[in-house]
């Protein structure tokens, strides 16, 4: 049975050169993979990984910019693997146990495990035969070109979740990591943070498919306000639909990068926070607010400033990341205050004024009924009062 181990990446993705901040050394360590090979699309500085590949002993595939299925089966299909493990490159803290747990279930008989959805899925990675795969980029290939189908070039695992050519095994796991050991990756990802902040490596991929997913709640006559904006690039997306739009961040770079950028008369880019939505009463048709409000020390009066934001009847669209009982129980990401519970985030939508019209489960850059949220929950509410 050979298993190949492969690493998607991008140059974004390059923190540190050590090993140790990469989920190579965890790889190599486990001696479960006969070979490990780099999946890089030809995006931004790719060249950086002819000199990586040979420091970490590793093999490497330059591939396809947009069909992430068909780049790991062209970089797989030269080591004739029986099984594929899928890891992205900065997950140092990858759980091998729970990963040879998943390899051990794989050899049942099934085509792909799939996580139970309390399982925090960063932890883990995507394991699959590789018939699986090529049968996965053969569908693809049939899919039309429009947005649903394009997640799926994207995220070939979510395509084998929905398709019933493929059997799957839903996985459950209740092992629980020690605090010291969260503790110690916490501090090992601030530590890369502060790297990443110094070096500008700052991640450029906005989350687009969310913003055309938000985009079926905005009406031309809306007044749209994006809260935590960042480059601009899903505020410019929104501005299509809407007659005007504010983006808002309080980071400098990001506001003087959107303004550059994305030039529409209905479109605004303002530096500041969360605090300047007092200066905006009843402004607004629609608020967005897509993982923020994980980060603000107090989510309820953040609410409130919303509210405060919105028109009568206005609406707000809510993103944020689902906290995981299964292996840690808590953020690991340090400059998380908190993650959400679906009751206890329900509980304080409705306590601030709010009524739910619809909710959502974040699923792969997928949306899907709010109890299979696996990523996130998204919610559109209206404003009661």
């Amino acid at each position: 049975m050979k298993i190949l181990a492969v690493i998607q990446c991008t140059s974004e993705d390059v923190i540190s050169t050590d090993p140790n901040d990469t989920c190579i050394s965890a790889l190599k360590k486990s001696e479960l993979f006969d070979d490990i090979v780099l999946a890089v699309p030809k995006l931004g500085n790719y060249s950086i990984f002819e000199g990586l590949s040979k420091k970490w002993n590793v093999d490497m595939f330059f591939g396809s910019n947009y069909n992430v299925a068909e780049r790991i089966y062209n970089a797989s299909k030269n080591f004739e693997p029986d099984i594929i493990v899928r890891v992205l490159l900065r997950r140092f803290y990858i759980d091998m146990d729970l990963i040879n747990s998943l390899i051990l279930k794989l050899q049942e008989g099934y085509d792909y495990i799939n996580l139970d959805n309390n399982i925090y899925s960063e932890v883990a990675a995507d394991v699959c035969t590789f018939p699986a795969l090529q049968h996965v980029v053969e569908l693809i290939k049939e899919l039309p070109n429009d947005y649903k189908s394009n997640s799926f070039r994207f995220n070939p695992w979510r395509f084998m979740e929905v398709n019933s050519n493929f059997k799957i095994f839903k996985f459950s796991y209740e092992k629980k990591w020690n605090d010291e050991k969260i503790k110690f990756i916490q501090e090992k990802m601030k530590n890369l943070m502060k790297e990443e902040d110094e070096a500008q490596a700052i991640d450029s991929n906005e989350p687009i498919n969310r913003y055309r997913f938000i985009s079926q709640f905005i009406e031309k006559t809306d007044s749209v306000l994006d809260i935590a904006c960042g480059k601009g690039a899903g505020t410019d997306i929104i501005s299509d639909y809407a007659k005007e739009v504010y983006g808002i961040d309080y980071d400098k770079m990001y506001i003087t990068d959107a303004k550059l950028k994305f030039s529409k008369s209905n479109l605004k880019f303002i530096l500041g926070s969360d605090e300047l939505l007092e200066e905006f009463k009843e402004q607004f048709d629609k608020v967005i607010s897509t993982h923020t409000m994980e980060h603000i020390s107090d989510d309820k009066l953040f609410l409130k400033r919303i509210k405060n934001s919105l028109k009568f009847n206005g609406k707000l669209i809510l993103e944020v990341p689902r906290l995981f009982p299964y292996p840690i129980g808590k953020p690991l990401w340090p400059h998380h205050k908190r993650e959400y519970e679906k009751d206890s985030l329900e509980k304080l939508i409705r306590k601030v004024g709010f009524e739910i019209e619809t909710a959502f489960g974040g699923n792969r850059r997928d949306y899907v009924d709010v109890k299979d949220a696996r990523d996130a929950f998204l919610y559109v509410c209206k404003k009661t009062n």
